[in-house]
């Protein structure tokens, strides 16, 4: 993850310090738990990320997995983390 960029990138869009650090957490647990995310989204533009968090972590491309005791609420913010750092990847090729 190109964090600093990341988080500038978010500051520069308004969104709070709260929420730039909770983005940055979030898709720093999935490249613990799962993979690169600048490698999915060069490979397909985090198409199968977004799809195992969509599936209920139920993909076997990614051997980890995510457990959460309110799973629908958790996927989603993952996903929406990840909608958010391909924003800024988009953002930077124009």
């Amino acid at each position: 993850m190109k964090e600093l960029d990341f988080r500038n990138w978010l500051n520069k869009n308004n969104i709070s310090k709260k929420m730039q650090s909770d983005f940055i957490s979030r898709i720093k647990q999935i490249e613990i738990k799962l993979s690169n995310i600048d490698y999915e989204y060069a490979k397909d533009k985090c198409s199968k990320l977004l799809e195992y968090f969509s599936s209920g972590c139920k993909n076997p491309t990614y051997t980890n997995s995510f457990e959460f005791k309110n799973t629908s609420t958790q996927y989603s913010v993952l996903k929406y983390a990840i909608k958010k750092y391909c924003s800024f990847l988009e953002s930077e090729f124009n």
